[in-house]
């Protein structure tokens, strides 16, 4: 729309893409039987880096913090993805072989604080893991 040329961090892909890229996360650089990334380039990436912050190199984490439920009340402490501005997130869980797409446009037609307030993407996290926990009973 802005002829190639835009001022923000904006990643464009469809549900499906977003999938294939967890995917290739889950399987520390590979996907399709190609490898595409050395396992110990994802897993600098997507390991905590810092004894001040939960963040890793290229992704957010759990938050150790129990007060936070960050990204999810019932995450755990393999959790890694990223929460965009407008309200989309992807967050890979290895311990369950979980990928958890959430796309959304908070920002349409004007920016809404709905999804923070309601608390719309942990609450689904929190429902998958119900479910993924009961399955386990």
């Amino acid at each position: 729309m802005a002829g190639g040329i835009a001022g923000h961090a904006g990643l464009f892909a469809t549900a499906n893409d977003l999938a294939i890229y967890g995917q290739l996360l889950l399987n520390r650089g590979e996907y399709g039987g190609e490898r595409y990334f050395k396992t110990e380039t994802i897993d600098l990436f997507t390991s905590k880096q810092s004894a001040t912050s939960r963040r890793g190199l290229g992704f957010d984490r759990w938050d150790p913090n129990p007060k936070n439920e960050y990204p999810s009340k019932l995450a755990n402490s393999t959790v890694f993805g990223h929460t965009g501005y407008t309200g989309t997130c992807i967050w890979v869980d290895p311990q369950n072989q979980l990928i958890y797409i959430f796309l959304s446009n908070r920002v349409h037609p004007q920016v809404s604080t709905k999804l923070l307030d309601l608390n719309i993407r942990s609450r689904i996290q929190d429902a998958i893991y119900e479910t993924i926990n009961e399955a386990k009973k």
